[in-house]
């Protein structure tokens, strides 16, 4: 079975995206679509994103210019909203804020917390 150079493209693609998310202990991303599927999802549905967002997206982490829907499949369903579900906070085991945003609208507007969702290192054995 010969792979094309696109199919060659992608699988290097996310080989190196599992090497970096292996490098992280991100809580908040292991909510939402596993790395695999975000691509696929970017790939479906990213006409009109923003490289910035997108890298963000497929990365793990939040950023301004972010939609609700993006955020959704990368952390899931929120833990708590307010103001009429312009703001979406996302919490700890133990409850305390990971990361927090603000929309305006549909997209993110301001990001507070940890905006990779609780990025830690991974412990060195």
């Amino acid at each position: 079975m010969r792979l094309s150079l696109g199919k060659w493209i992608a699988i290097g693609s996310l080989a190196g995206l599992a090497a970096c998310s292996s490098t992280y202990n991100r809580p908040l991303a292991e909510r939402g679509l596993p790395v695999e599927e975000r691509h696929h999802f970017v790939v479906q549905n990213g006409y009109g994103i923003p490289e910035s967002v997108r890298q963000a997206f497929l990365t793990g982490y939040v950023v301004e210019g972010m939609t609700k829907e993006l955020v959704f499949q990368l952390y899931g369903a929120p833990d708590r909203t307010a103001d009429a579900d312009a703001t979406w906070e996302y919490l700890d085991r133990k409850g305390a804020l990971v990361t927090g945003m603000k929309f305006a609208g549909e997209k993110i507007e301001t990001v507070y917390g940890d905006p990779r969702g609780g990025y830690s290192p991974e412990p060195k054995n």
